[in-house]
């Protein structure tokens, strides 16, 4: 008992210390372990390792004894936008930064029907920077979203071959946003600088089933709960008045009810294939609604923008060909489609539908393993409507790419 709870919390500690300086590209994030990542991030029902978690907690049933995994996806996002302005057609680079999510994982076998896990990763991350002075910055400079999981999950075996899951999920969310507010006509300085952080803590659920139909066949099917997160922090505004140079700033995020199903086919000996479909509810995010204290600049007493994302789906292909009972060989393909519509599109979260494919490697000796992926992400061009009040100009995404780099090791104790 004593080595189970020395497990938990190194896993907790290790985890939440690396979150306090990560960022994901984009809102959401779904690489939670090399492994999964070099295979298109579909392991839903293939629970080769703890990092299954990610995925289906129900899929733990398969791992026998006490198991540990740890690592980190390092992220390098690029995206150039052009703004066509009164000033002409300009080419603006976000700035390209390593973003790094972590993940760290411990499964528990009790007996042969009840096993238990914890979690700790991110599902939610955003890193965007643009010169302070470029065209689009009062609608965007600088904007960032951290979040951490942490996914205790109990699963059962009902039967020998489905096994049913339940979990809670704690999840910490940081919203930080800097941009300029002009103080009459625009691209005249100075420019107003107005930078604000709030962050909270939210409570959801998990469910999840695994089904082994055959030793070649099985099925995967998980749910994660939205989650409502009440953002309370402070803004900063470089304003002479003092009463309304800062105060404090919150409001209501709605992170996304997530559905995921999965197959895995063992199409010979060596050959393992997956396929999934991810569903990320994203329609629960359909304003970014702020409330100011006191009121920002002396008017109004709260900004609303409004975004009304929709549903998606996320399509997902993973292959492993074990080369031998130490290395085995992987790859992967995703099309991921965007969540944010035309009409509503702005510079926090640049980009489109994307493609993406990985290729892996893993290594294992004995009860130690350790998985290296490597995925390149495409983001399809797009073109952008102007909306002057919300700062955003006509133009277009383009060349939008990210290199993204998994580690994982683990161990079986």
């Amino acid at each position: 008992m004593k080595k189970m709870q020395l497990l938990v919390g190194t896993v907790f500690v290790a985890a939440v210390l690396a979150a306090q300086s990560t960022f994901g590209a984009g809102f959401g994030i779904y690489e939670g372990s090399a492994r999964g990542n070099a295979m298109g991030t579909e392991v839903t029902a293939d629970p080769a390792s703890p990092s299954v978690l990610y995925n289906n907690p129900a899929a733990m049933t398969e791992l026998e004894g006490t198991q540990v995994e740890a690592g980190a996806t390092f992220i390098r996002p690029n995206q150039t936008v052009t703004t066509v302005t009164p000033a002409g057609a300009v080419d603006n680079d976000a700035d390209s930064k390593w973003w790094t999510p972590p993940h760290a994982y411990v499964t528990h076998q009790f007996n042969d029907k009840v096993w238990a896990g914890l979690g700790v990763f991110s599902r939610y991350g955003l890193g965007v920077e643009f010169d302070d002075n470029w065209a689009g910055r009062y609608n965007v400079q600088e904007a960032t979203i951290q979040s951490i999981d942490i996914n205790p999950s109990v699963a059962f075996k009902v039967m020998d071959q489905l096994s049913l899951s339940a979990g809670l999920r704690a999840e910490w969310f940081e919203f930080e946003q800097k941009k300029a507010i002009p103080t009459g006509t625009p691209f005249v300085d100075p420019d107003l600088s107005f930078e604000m952080c709030g962050d909270s803590w939210g409570i959801g659920y998990n469910l999840g089933a695994y089904y082994e139909a055959t030793d070649w066949l099985s099925f995967g099917l998980a749910y994660e709960s939205e989650i409502k997160q009440e953002v309370e922090g402070e803004y900063d505004l470089s304003h002479p008045n003092p009463a309304v140079a800062s105060g404090d700033g919150g409001g209501d995020v709605t992170t996304p009810a997530i559905l995921r199903f999965g197959t895995s086919v063992k199409a010979t000996e060596k050959l393992t294939v997956n396929a999934g479909i991810v569903y990320t509810m994203w329609s629960s995010y359909d304003e970014l609604s702020i409330d100011f204290s006191p009121a920002l600049l002396g008017a109004v007493p709260n900004s609303t923008t409004e975004k009304d994302w929709d549903d998606v789906f996320r399509y997902q292909l993973g292959m492993e060909y074990a080369l031998n009972e130490t290395w085995a060989l992987r790859a992967g393909y995703i099309f991921d489609e965007t969540p944010d519509p035309d009409a509503h599109v702005d510079y926090i979260v640049p980009g489109n539908d994307r493609d993406l494919v990985s290729l892996g490697v893993g290594y294992k000796k004995g009860d130690f393993f350790c998985d290296l992926g490597y995925t390149y992400l495409m983001i399809h061009d797009r073109d952008i409507d102007a909306r002057l009040a919300d700062g955003v100009f006509s133009g277009e995404f383009k060349d939008g790419d990210a290199h993204l780099i998994g580690v994982s090791v683990g161990y079986k104790l």
